[in-house]
């Protein structure tokens, strides 16, 4: 049975999150992460030992996150172009909670070797499988004459480079963090939104 987290170990994990999203792993501190989790030093050391157990289970949990994300969409009964529907904008909508969350791997995984062992090791298992599952039912499709013949690890590919690179090209030009411009922020994302569900729709609908 998994263990539930105490409310300081929650706290910890919270404050650590956001603070190594932001700063990543080499300019984080373990004692501003127990500041911010309004905890001493040493409880943080009781619960995670060292700096880089602590990073290590952020990491893992937050890669393991948004490589999910196909995952209610293909446990749905929904016809496969929602189902690709789904599993977009369920992406789309995860990095909008979470628009420093691509950056922060990309730059640990290029920082640091052990990361991509981590990603190698324990993240694409995921994603194979989802690549796998996402294949049977591309296949199933293309035998129906629904869509063009497609390889699931190219679909996938494209749903996230898509994703990203808007959060990427916001963030190149825009203070996200800024309120001045809400309405803004909001109306772009959702219209972005749209338009990468459309584009990739498109790119394998065959019209009838």
């Amino acid at each position: 049975m998994e263990l539930k987290p105490t409310n300081s170990e929650q706290a910890i994990l919270e404050a650590a999150e956001k603070i190594f999203i932001q700063k990543g792993y080499a300019e984080t501190r373990t004692t501003e992460i127990a500041e911010a989790a309004g905890v001493n030093h040493a409880l943080l050391h009781y619960y995670f030992r060292t700096k880089e157990a602590l990073f290590e289970r952020i990491f893992q949990e937050q890669t393991t996150q948004l490589m999910n994300f196909f995952v209610k969409a293909l446990d749905s009964d929904l016809p496969f172009l929602e189902k690709i529907k789904l599993g977009i904008e369920e992406h789309f909508d995860f990095i909008t909670q979470n628009p420093g969350l691509p950056f922060f791997i990309m730059r640990e995984i290029v920082q640091n070797d052990e990361r991509k062992q981590v990603v190698h090791q324990k993240i694409a298992p995921i994603a194979f499988n989802m690549i796998d599952r996402i294949a049977v039912l591309v296949q199933e499709e293309v035998a129906r004459g629904t869509i063009r013949p497609i390889l699931a690890q190219d679909l996938l590919l494209n749903i996230i480079s898509l994703n990203v690179f808007s959060f990427i090209a916001l963030q190149m030009f825009f203070d996200m963090k800024s309120d001045s411009h809400p309405q803004f922020f909001t109306h772009f994302l959702e219209e972005r939104k749209r338009n990468n569900v459309e584009t990739i729709i498109n790119s394998i609908k065959i019209a009838k």
